[in-house]
């Protein structure tokens, strides 16, 4: 999974610039902060809080709300295997982060306004986590890296014309067998920091490509399409690992570009294959509640009237949960949308999307002292495919133009 992961990452990360259109943003939309603050790190039921940690971010702006950064943390904080101890261990996340501007959402921020009157980011990310190796007791346990996500919060205070102080949180959800740990495992860090911007104000006016005003370009999605319970895509052979997936969907097309959704999903999957009884897992119900930030390829150089079918990569993070034994943890997930323009408010869709299970939702447990099964180390995963129905609400102008030469009958 983490072969699988790392290059998606890159590739979205790599199409960003190339999204970002010039006419959406100012000339210097680029901005650097630094930050330093603390930790509290919790796993298989313990919990510390300890100093320092430390975050360094490099991002653009790449529309009116929407900012896009790599991030770089460091955390130093006593690993489970230290738990009790005075050592310490250092862990280093990279993440590829969004960063979503509430007050030019829905208050109509413009260029004078910009970070008034009391602005704050909500902020998901998806990522890397490294720990390097830590003796203890005798024993060395080597390096360990695995996916993490995050969802988090940044609140900005402009300082000077080019210079933001800020307060940000940051949850970061692990692995339930990263570092060792047989349970949940989670990074909570709150940093205070300062950010330099290459120009006084990143929005440049609206235009044509841009969502013209605060009631434009929403929309509400309903869809249904099967999953399948993959763990390392064993089984796939086998019916009885699949599941259905009906899902509702509540977004925005911000520009031409750039959307951002909320979606509700998932209804029934499988705890892994039983090989020794050679049948299906048992099956659970459970439900996903995601954003994801998705990027027209269409129109991502240039848009081009007259074209119907939009091709919609997206990455997104959110909550899971069962239902049975009811237990809620982090996920991210990833894929395309292809979505057809039927008419003013009617589009049809098709979204084939790969989740990322967390292991204990799942259904895999460790045994009392033992850390996960070594089969089912990694996190599982549930690729579905859903088609449905999209209505637009009121007038929307960033997913259609008609042919210039265009005419009503």
């Amino acid at each position: 999974m983490k072969k699988l992961l790392l290059p998606l990452l890159l590739v979205g990360a790599s199409l960003v610039p190339r999204a970002q259109s010039y006419k959406m943003v100012g000339e210097n939309p680029w901005f650097l902060s630094l930050g330093a603050g603390g930790v509290y790190y919790q796993h298989s039921g313990e919990s510390q809080f300890s100093v320092p940690t430390a975050t360094v971010n490099l991002g653009c702006w790449i529309t009116r709300p929407l900012a896009f950064r790599f991030g770089f943390d460091m955390m130093m904080t006593p690993s489970h295997y230290q738990n009790g101890g005075s050592n310490s261990s250092m862990y280093f996340m990279g993440s590829a982060e969004f960063l979503w501007d509430v007050n030019a959402t829905f208050f109509n921020v413009y260029n004078g306004t910009f970070l008034k009157p009391f602005p704050f980011y909500p902020m998901l990310g998806v990522g890397m986590v490294m720990r390097p190796s830590v003796a203890v007791g005798g024993v060395k346990h080597g390096w360990d890296d695995d996916f993490q996500a995050m969802l988090g919060f940044h609140f900005p205070v402009r300082i000077a014309s080019l210079w933001d102080a800020f307060l940000e949180y940051k949850w970061f959800f692990l692995s339930q067998h990263f570092d060792g740990s047989e349970n949940n495992n989670f990074m909570h860090s709150i940093t205070l920091g300062v950010t330099h911007r290459w120009t006084d104000n990143p929005f440049s006016r609206k235009t044509e490509f841009s969502s013209r005003s605060t009631a434009e370009d929403w929309w509400v999605g309903f869809g249904i399409g099967p999953n399948f319970s993959s763990y390392s895509f064993r089984n796939i052979d086998e019916w009885d690992m699949y599941g259905i997936t009906p899902e509702i969907q509540f977004g925005r097309n911000f520009s031409n570009v750039w959307t951002i959704r909320f979606e509700l999903s998932g209804l029934t999957a499988h705890e892994p294959f039983d090989t020794l009884e050679n049948r299906a897992g048992a099956t659970y119900k459970f439900s996903n509640l995601h954003t994801d930030v998705l990027v027209n390829l269409t129109h991502a150089l240039s848009f081009t009237r007259g074209v119907r079918l939009n091709v919609l990569p997206y990455l997104g993070a959110g909550l899971i949960w069962r239902y049975d034994e009811l237990t809620f943890n982090m996920t991210c997930d990833f894929g395309v949308m292809l979505r057809y323009y039927l008419g003013h408010h009617s589009d049809i869709y098709l979204d084939a999307k790969y989740m990322l299970v967390p292991p204990t939702i799942a259904g895999i447990q460790p045994e009392a002292g033992q850390e996960l099964s070594k089969a089912y180390s990694d996190w599982g995963a549930m690729p579905s495919i859903t088609v449905g129905y999209i209505y637009n609400f009121g007038t929307n102008s960033t997913r259609y133009r008609y042919p210039a030469k265009w005419s009503p009958k």
